[in-house]
């Protein structure tokens, strides 16, 4: 707690105050402006002190004890203090209070701020993606119902591949260097990849349990396409070709990219990969899209390419469209 001692005389009205920080005294002084009778600021010493304030005898004098000879007031004359900006008999300004007072340190940003400054394009394309995916499946919806989903799917396709044709041109300085380093010199890449066995085997597993105790079936999307005559090479195209593409161009070539910028590599990669789970609005999928956003995300940040990632994403909808029957 602060300790105070009073001192005064016909030309001021001031109090010593010190105060333990950590064990270690500090002093500073608030002082009464015998012209206006406003406070002055209080203002703690630039350093530790061990001595006191005491009073110099006489009228209108201030002083600090120990302090050596120091220059005197022009109103009062009176001795001042380098620790403040006012006399301290008269109250009257000497010099800048920026002189003694150190500027106070900006507030540290969090992420989620550092985000929305440096990069908001980030909410904008992750956005402006859900929007698309949303409004073509309510408009195929109404139009098509559940009788052509073979048109969905193409227009579906089509949307997306000009929302990311779009933002990849506008944004092309972001992929350049990501396009033009292949990745594949780097071991990531064959760690990416090899680590892709594990996972698909992940996936049937949960998609399997889950199916199971749900009672529905996950081919139903893959029989019914075939079944408007979608053959499996186009199958291959819109849900292989197309989406290791377009979307790691968007999630990890923009948005992981991006997000790097702002906040630590981790926390970029963690950011990126539920917006690519959250964006596939499969919400039964989603802890497994997000291990998927991941491993894709974690190789795009090792070699520097998007290419290893685009063929592990490739691999990956092909295994599971071709191989995994979960019907």
């Amino acid at each position: 707690m602060p300790s105070r001692s009073r001192c005064s005389s016909g030309t001021y009205d001031a109090a010593a105050i010190s105060i333990k920080i950590n064990d270690r005294p500090w002093a500073g002084i608030f002082v009464r402006s015998p012209r206006t009778n406003e406070p002055l600021l209080y203002l703690p010493h630039r350093c530790l002190v061990s001595h006191e304030l005491q009073p110099v005898n006489g009228p209108g004098s201030s002083a600090i004890a120990g302090q050596p000879d120091a220059e005197y007031c022009p109103y009062c004359h009176a001795p001042l203090s380098a620790f403040y900006y006012f006399c301290l008999a008269c109250g009257t300004p000497y010099k800048p209070l920026s002189s003694v007072i150190t500027p106070a340190r900006p507030r540290p940003l969090s992420d989620e701020e550092l985000v929305r400054l440096k990069t908001p394009q980030v909410a904008t394309l992750f956005w402006t993606y859900l929007a698309v995916i949303i409004g073509v499946g309510m408009m195929t919806f109404v139009l098509f119902r559940e009788d052509r989903p073979d048109l969905h799917l193409f227009i579906n396709e089509v949307a997306i591949l000009v929302t990311t044709c779009f933002f990849g041109w506008f944004y092309r300085k972001s992929l350049v260097v990501q396009l033009k380093n292949i990745g594949f010199d780097q071991s990531a890449a064959y760690v990416g990849l090899a680590a892709l066995a594990p996972l698909l085997v992940l996936n049937y597993g949960y998609h399997a349990f889950f199916f199971h105790v749900l009672h529905v079936h996950g081919a139903d999307t893959f029989d019914k396409l075939r079944a408007a005559g979608v053959t499996n090479g186009s199958l291959v195209v819109t849900f292989c070709l197309f989406p290791a593409v377009l979307e790691e161009i968007a999630y990890r070539g923009l948005m992981q990219h991006w997000l790097q910028t702002a906040i630590a590599p981790w926390k970029a990669l963690a950011v990126a990969s539920f917006l690519f789970a959250a964006t596939h609005l499969a919400f039964l999928s989603l802890p497994y899209l997000f291990l998927v956003g991941l491993l894709l995300g974690w190789t795009k940040q090792r070699t520097g390419s998007l290419y290893p990632s685009m063929l592990i994403h490739f691999l990956h909808n092909f295994v599971v469209i071709e191989f995994f029957s979960l019907g």
